[in-house]
């Protein structure tokens, strides 16, 4: 605890925090506490069985990367489509604000990149609870890594893009305020605020792509998102939408 008593002082008192040094998973961790109608945070300095997407692993070094988990809970009648997106735009307007860093994108549903390098990736897992929708969402970014981890897939961290590293205590709460301030807008707003911009921070506009899904196949190009946070794919029948990542590869 002592390590984070730093990060404690700069988050919010209304939130329940767990602390730890080494954990299998911040996300695993949130499923098994008792449920709460207050956010629950999990933060760990590393993590020895992180989670990605469609059951693949998330490779971290202790500190060399910023790892939590929010349990956040949202009303039964929310439409939670996009809500990846929203955490991608708040982990992006973070870096902005706190490193003055610009080129930062999001790569539908959930990766922020620089460049053609992932530097940040998020993980949401949701359930209902006593007539409440639950998500935990987990948040992984590359802060400053062993040149010799193994990730299997082109990578960056803070440390490479910057000259100076911003405080790890100060961007990890800015991480925190962000994604709960933007999911509060979210709730009441859908995603009509991250549509506002999100031509700049598109990573996928214009890229062709085949749908692999069974029920309908299909090869066009990718025109944007839907107000429901659907990957829009323009062919020659027409806009087609797609709404998981799995289904989908690059042409």
């Amino acid at each position: 605890m002592d390590h984070y008593s730093s990060l404690r002082k700069l988050i919010e008192d209304d939130i329940d925090c767990h602390f730890f040094d080494s954990i299998e998973s911040t996300s695993s961790y949130l499923t098994k506490v008792p449920y709460s109608k207050r956010t629950q945070l999990c933060v760990t300095r590393e993590q020895t069985m992180g989670k990605g997407q469609h059951g693949r692993g998330w490779a971290s070094q202790k500190d060399g990367s910023i790892l939590f988990s929010l349990r956040k809970c949202f009303n039964i009648d929310t439409n939670l489509n996009g809500l990846s997106l929203v955490i991608g735009m708040a982990i992006i307007k973070s870096i902005e604000e706190e490193c003055q860093l610009e080129g930062l994108k999001i790569k539908w549903p959930n990766d922020v990149y620089y460049g053609i390098n992932k530097l940040a990736g998020i993980l949401m897992e949701n359930n209902i609870h006593k007539e409440a929708q639950y998500v935990v969402i987990g948040v992984g970014v590359n802060y400053q890594l062993d040149q010799k981890i193994n990730i299997d897939i082109p990578w960056t961290d803070l440390a490479q893009i910057l000259k100076k590293l911003p405080s790890f205590d100060t961007l990890t709460a800015a991480f925190i305020k962000n994604i709960l301030a933007m999911t509060k807008d979210f709730e009441s707003k859908g995603l009509s605020t991250l549509l506002s911009e999100w031509n700049d921070y598109d990573m996928l506009k214009g890229v062709k792509i085949r749908s692999k899904d069974s029920k309908e196949i299909f090869e066009g190009e990718v025109d944007g998102i839907t107000e429901h946070g659907a990957l829009r794919i323009s062919t020659t029948e027409g806009v087609k939408e797609v709404y998981s990542s799995i289904h989908i590869e690059y042409i």
